[in-house]
């Protein structure tokens, strides 16, 4: 019979096996419930949202944000295009964030979909996503970023921001 240690061992060869295909959002479905409680017991996965992990520190202090913050944009990629396949897209104005390099984590990201059902999703440490049942980019105005994130090209983006996005935003806009 294995060990507690050899048991340990085996999820976390499951979580990087996982990891090493690129996932940093991890489904319920993509563990089984014995690696995932195990993993989540000890600290190396933490819950997001019902159904969904990102990896963690076993030895992060309670209410540490640090692998929140670095694995949002992932996450966001993968829940999305799990949520609505290829049909969604950021808003303009947080694709115009994106173009000028602006990555910084929004308190709440605008997603643009005809499949949203014009809710908001609450996510770790203050910050949440609203899903608004809009147009989204259309193909050749749309810009697949190498993380998988749907952004509206610069030219529709700036385009379609609304006015108050560019007196909030001087230097991005």
């Amino acid at each position: 019979m294995a060990s507690p240690s050899e048991k340990l061992a085996e999820s976390l060869d499951v979580l990087r096996d996982l990891q090493g295909k690129g996932k940093i959002a991890i489904r319920s479905a993509d563990l089984t419930r014995t690696h995932r409680e195990r993993l989540v017991k000890t600290g190396f996965l933490k819950g997001v949202i019902r159904g969904w992990y990102i990896p963690a520190g076993p030895d992060e202090t309670a209410g540490e944000s640090t692998a929140w913050f670095t694995s949002f944009w992932d996450f966001i990629s993968a829940y999305l295009q799990e949520r609505f396949g290829d049909e969604w897209s950021l808003s303009p104005e947080q694709s115009v964030l994106f173009h000028a390099g602006n990555l910084t984590v929004p308190r709440q990201l605008l997603v643009r979909s005809l499949q949203a059902r014009n809710q908001v999703t609450t996510l770790p440490h203050d910050t949440s996503i609203f899903e608004t049942r809009a147009s989204i980019a259309k193909l050749n105005k749309l810009q697949i970023e190498p993380n998988g994130l749907r952004l509206f090209a610069l030219s529709p983006a700036l385009i379609y921001c609304s006015e108050p996005f560019f007196r909030n935003n001087p230097t991005e806009a």
